[in-house]
């Protein structure tokens, strides 16, 4: 069986674990509290030399990190991954757009401010998250009044990729009610066959 390794809160996991339960495959989760400091033990790393999961070890032993690649996997041959040239271009424009712009600029403030309680000490960077963020939401809700998903009006792994940081990112006190269009895709996301939510135990 298929084996991931993650942690709880993570969005980059959450994706891996979205795509595998749209696409009905089982898995075994590993689950770290990152802050016990597990990745950086010499058998993690062997698995990946950066610390950070997710990881997927498939059936074979073989290993795999960085979670749009691990996306890009699973995806390969599926509907999940369109075969048209430009359309598998697209896929790859807005999951690169997820990695830049909206993991970067979502995440940060859920971090500090809904995770790590720590919004007075590191407000500065929240601020400049904030406006980056709000930046990359606005190119989101403006794509989606246009089409149902984001690539070809078809649900895909750039949907994949992009549902987690967005979905929580009122934890960093983003006020989602401005993006409409973003909060009627979230739920587009979350009727998908075989959906996981980010607790499922």
């Amino acid at each position: 069986m298929i084996k991931l390794y993650d942690s709880r809160l993570s969005g980059n996991s959450w994706k891996v674990r979205i795509l595998l339960g749209n696409l009905g495959i089982p898995l075994k989760r590993v689950t770290f509290a990152l802050p016990e400091g597990k990745t950086y033990l010499p058998e993690f790393l062997a698995k990946n030399p950066q610390g950070k999961i997710p990881v997927v070890e498939l059936d074979n032993g073989e290993t795999l990190f960085e979670s749009n690649a691990i996306l890009m996997y699973f995806a390969t041959g599926t509907p999940f991954l369109p075969e048209d040239k430009l359309c598998r271009a697209r896929v790859a424009q807005w999951m690169f757009f997820e990695q830049a712009e909206v993991m970067l600029n979502l995440a940060h403030p859920r971090f500090f401010i809904g995770i790590k309680k720590a919004k007075e000490a590191n407000i500065e960077l929240i601020k400049q998250r904030w406006e980056a963020g709000y930046k990359s939401l606005q190119i989101m809700d403006d794509h989606l009044a246009k089409t149902k998903f984001f690539v070809d009006g078809k649900y895909s792994i750039a949907d994949i990729a992009l549902y987690p940081y967005a979905s929580v990112a009122h934890e960093g006190e983003f006020d989602m009610k401005h993006f409409p269009n973003v909060l009627a895709w979230f739920e587009r996301v979350r009727e998908q066959p075989g959906y996981k939510p980010l607790f499922e135990d």
